[in-house]
């Protein structure tokens, strides 16, 4: 079953459909002892982020129940983070050194400590038995929660909200991150993107030809985002310990590199960012609504 919303059919059906989809590979994944354990958390992760995007597109449909799995969904991809954080910054020192090639050298020292951070990370973990099987219950009460979902109102007003309301916040997140140097900013930014490319993977069947490209460039700026938000808790944790991470050479340059892709990555994204969010919130509402309702009724 597949990560998107069939228009012919009733949305709460859909909602009910892909949210027990979602949960059931989540359950197995963590279930399943022939599957790597950490790439299973980092998996479900993954998996709980689409479903939080999900119930964002609908919330306008049952406010409560959006309040409390998206708490609860939150706390549990945080409970889940652990050394998946660590590896991250692992990947993203491994990424700034092929694009330097060369100029990489300085950036040794700090993937070497970054590396021992992980190592620590993995030892203090112990037994994850108990933090799965937490994990699982609190999948299967989620999907419990959202298999009596069932909505009132137009499916079409209620996606259109949703699309509407993560599209306003993300043209403040833009308003904000131009002109500004603070990672925070350009997090939120992020989020609003990813959160967009979800929607749009939902709702493909509305128009698959217009919104392809649209979604392309929404994951694309939530990628380079996510790299610079890498980028941002490397710069933070060289400055927090500098001793850990090489001679002050050393250092000096890797923070250079950081600091030099990193603007490379905001200039990037910034007009992308512009067109995706060109568009108020009204008109992004409106359009989606006029989309869904054609293509819940194609032989119109």
């Amino acid at each position: 079953m597949s990560f998107r919303i069939d228009p012919t059919k009733p949305l709460a059906e859909e909602v009910r459909r892909i949210a027990a989809d979602q949960i059931g590979k989540a359950v197995a994944e963590l279930e399943t002892p022939a599957i790597d354990r950490h790439e299973a958390i980092h998996d479900v992760r993954k998996r709980a982020k689409k479903l939080r995007a999900l119930l964002r597109l609908v919330r306008s449909g049952d406010e409560s129940l959006y309040k409390a799995e998206n708490a609860r969904l939150r706390d549990l991809a945080r409970r889940l983070s652990g050394t998946r954080d660590r590896t991250a910054l692992i990947e993203a020192a491994d990424g700034l050194a092929a694009a330097v090639g060369g100029e990489g050298a300085p950036l040794r020292p700090l993937r070497e400590a970054l590396a021992k951070r992980r190592d620590a990370a993995l030892a203090a973990e112990g037994d994850q038995d108990a933090l799965v099987a937490e994990t699982v219950a609190e999948l299967q009460r989620a999907a419990e929660a959202i298999d009596k979902l069932s909505f009132a109102g137009s499916d079409a007003k209620i996606v259109a909200r949703g699309v509407a309301l993560n599209h306003a916040r993300a043209r403040r997140a833009l308003k904000r991150a131009r002109g500004s140097g603070d990672p925070a900013r350009f997090h939120e930014l992020r989020k609003r993107a990813k959160y967009q490319m979800h929607h749009l993977r939902l709702l493909r069947d509305l128009w698959p030809e217009a919104l392809k490209p649209v979604h392309d460039a929404a994951e694309a700026v939530a990628e380079d985002l996510g790299r610079d938000h890498d980028y941002a808790v490397l710069t933070a944790e060289m400055e927090a310990d500098p001793d850990a991470f090489g001679s002050h050479d050393e250092r000096d340059t890797a923070l250079g590199l950081v600091a030099e892709h990193s603007a490379d990555l905001r200039a990037k994204s910034l007009p992308v960012c512009a067109r995706l969010y060109a568009e108020p919130p009204r008109l992004a509402r409106e359009r989606v609504r006029a989309l869904w309702r054609a293509a819940a009724s194609p032989s119109v």
